[in-house]
């Protein structure tokens, strides 16, 4: 009997991801079976992946009449970057015997995707030559300030602040990227800032900043019309004495966003953790009530909100949000 396969998995035409292609199928090596060591996927010639484990597959035994204990399943998870740039292929299914020789049992075209998920945030993590043990502190860590703005976040700030020309204070502001928009919305804006390297540059994008020491704000009280303080909250060691410190300079409104931690219960059927809660540095997670409750020790009003809409949504198709967002008045 010659040599009998089938891939069962992926589809053909099927879209794959060449850093986690899926394989799934069985092969029969006929007269030769007994000397299979390994069944082989290809691609031009090349080896894509392989697996020596063979499985029962009963229903292949029943319909060619093979001996009962015959093993001819597969399942492998191969990782072939080199494939990227190509939009089809032909995945080979090779027997490859004892003796070294080799030979196709099925072919299979399958599409593939265009983005290689390595050029992502924490993407040395799909790198297939990447064998380090990685440990906690390469998973839960903080990266350097980014220059990239929160649209969403952008919009309810221009809705919730008081019109242009007030002034306003930039609690933690990064590299000052809020402050580029409310500058040119005609805003009297100061950023004000822990860390040097941010302070750095805001000093070469000539932004108007001050460098403070984290824990007083060196200004006379009532100094500011508004404040706005943007995914700083959930950094800071001891929030009461900080948003005391906000609500002194401040003689209108504060507005707060922080990462929504009531995403968890949501996202738990999905085994899926909200992105931003990989952050080493986060010391205070915040649901809705404990946001407010916090900010009303300090503020007369506090309403919150939430925005940013994730992927993922409820498995009754409601969307979730990614952030909450807290309107807070003296």
């Amino acid at each position: 009997m010659p040599i009998l396969a089938a891939i069962d998995h992926p589809d053909t035409g099927s879209l794959n991801d060449p850093l986690a292609l899926h394989l799934e199928g069985w092969l029969y090596g006929g007269e030769r079976h007994t000397d299979l060591v390994a069944i082989e996927i290809r691609c031009d010639g090349s080896l894509v992946g392989e697996t020596a484990i063979f499985l029962p597959r009963p229903d292949v035994v029943r319909f060619h009449g093979l001996k009962p204990d015959t093993r001819t399943g597969f399942v492998l998870l191969a990782s072939a970057p080199a494939l990227f740039g190509r939009e089809r292929v032909r995945l080979e299914c090779v027997a490859r015997f004892r003796d070294g020789s080799s030979e196709v049992g099925t072919v299979r075209e399958v599409r593939l995707i265009s983005h290689d998920h390595r050029q992502n945030h924490y993407g040395t993590l799909a790198s297939p030559g990447e064998t380090r043990l990685f440990h906690r502190s390469d998973i839960y860590t903080s990266g350097p300030s980014v220059a990239e703005i929160s649209p969403d976040c952008l919009a309810l700030v221009r809705r919730y602040l008081a019109p242009a020309p007030i002034r306003v204070i930039d609690v933690g502001c990064g590299y000052g990227g809020y402050g580029r928009a409310l500058l040119a919305g005609g805003y009297d804006w100061l950023g004000v800032e822990v860390k040097p390297s941010d302070c750095a540059e805001l000093t070469r994008l000539g932004l108007p900043h001050q460098q403070v020491d984290g824990h007083l704000l060196p200004f006379s009280a009532g100094a500011f019309d508004s404040a706005i303080c943007i995914e700083v909250l959930e950094h800071i060691e001891k929030p009461d004495e900080f948003l005391a410190e906000i609500r002194r300079v401040v003689r209108g409104r504060l507005l707060v966003s922080v990462p929504n931690l009531e995403l968890i219960p949501y996202l738990n059927r999905y085994l899926a953790v909200p992105w931003h809660l990989l952050e080493g540095d986060h010391k205070n997670f915040f649901t809705r009530p404990s946001l407010r409750h916090l900010l009303q020790q300090h503020f007369r009003s506090v309403e919150v909100i939430s925005y940013a809409p994730i992927p993922i949504r409820t498995p009754e198709d409601l969307p979730l949000h990614n952030h909450l967002f807290a309107i807070c008045d003296v």
